[in-house]
């Protein structure tokens, strides 16, 4: 037993030591509960500028992401759209053709009528109030929904039928790459539609062959038109589904580097947290032993 004034001295550091090493407990002990490594940005020293530079990469990863939702949702129903167009331009060809071959034309006008209605409503599609095929006009419907299509000038198409502008929409879809992803219904293979359309009706109204010819040409010549616009729309969401795949695969690789920053290493932490466990438990041994002396044990 330690029994002299120099004992003194030894008293002092373990107290000290026994301080010390219940300040590095508790935080150790807030570190395995909360799970974080560092109570605030003060603790981290050099590695604040890291953990927030990471913070906000992902928050605009998550930005991006979210964009796509809303992106992605606009494309899909376009290709739907586009779908049912051509399927409804293939319709109005056959239906020419068969006026052409001289089918009885009662009823022609109707049909052309119906088939005109059923392409206007195809195009006023809209998602959550806004309109797909109006360019940036998206609280606009892109087709005159009450006048049948005419031509300024016979055979040749025009935008007469169009409401909506002329200006794309375009979105970032990562930090370099931007995409059109609207299709416009002026585009010309519309406008070779609609010209088919009026070509048709005035081909029937006056029994013109050489008329309904052109207007089945148009037909033709829209539909190849749509078919390419729908390609670059899958090709759009190609990229879109490429861009989510990276932005998600990057967002883990980022999660994980500010992980490693700001959560606590459980394994290394808990055999810290054992260590000190056991020099504090020690300390109070020692502490204890060192109070037990009396004062004369002190003095000898």
């Amino acid at each position: 037993m330690v029994n002299t004034v120099g004992t003194y001295a030894n008293f002092q550091s373990t107290l000290n030591d026994m301080s010390s090493v219940e300040g590095k407990l508790l935080k150790q002990q807030e570190q395995l509960s909360s799970g974080d490594a560092f109570q605030s940005f003060s603790d981290m020293g050099g590695q604040t500028q890291q953990y927030l530079s990471l913070t906000d990469t992902i928050s605009q990863t998550n930005q991006y992401l979210a964009n796509h939702q809303t992106v992605e949702a606009n494309v899909n129903t376009t290709s739907s759209v586009l779908t049912n167009v051509i399927s409804a331009a293939n319709s109005l060809q056959s239906l020419i053709a068969q006026r052409m071959s001289g089918t009885e034309s009662n009823g022609f006008s109707s049909e052309i009528t119906a088939s005109w209605q059923s392409l206007v409503g195809q195009l006023n599609t809209n998602v959550s109030g806004q309109y797909l095929f109006s360019g940036s006009a998206i609280n606009t419907p892109p087709i005159n929904d009450s006048t049948f299509p005419t031509l300024q000038t016979p055979g040749v198409p025009d935008a007469g039928y169009y409401q909506g502008n002329s200006q794309d929409l375009t979105t970032r879809i990562d930090n370099t790459t931007l995409v059109t992803y609207n299709v416009r219904a002026n585009d010309p293979a519309f406008q070779q539609l609609f010209a088919g359309l009026a070509m048709a009706q005035q081909g029937n109204a006056n029994n013109d062959t050489a008329a309904l010819k052109q207007a089945e040409t148009l037909v033709q010549q829209g539909i190849k038109g749509i078919t390419a616009l729908q390609a670059s729309v899958g090709t759009v969401a190609g990229q879109l589904v490429t861009s989510d795949t990276n932005l998600n695969n990057q967002k883990l690789y980022y999660q994980g580097l500010q992980e490693s920053i700001g959560n606590t290493d459980i394994v290394s932490v808990s055999t810290q947290v054992a260590v000190n466990q056991g020099v504090l438990q020690a300390a109070f041994e020692v502490f204890a032993k060192i109070t037990s002396l009396q004062l004369s044990s002190y003095l000898k």
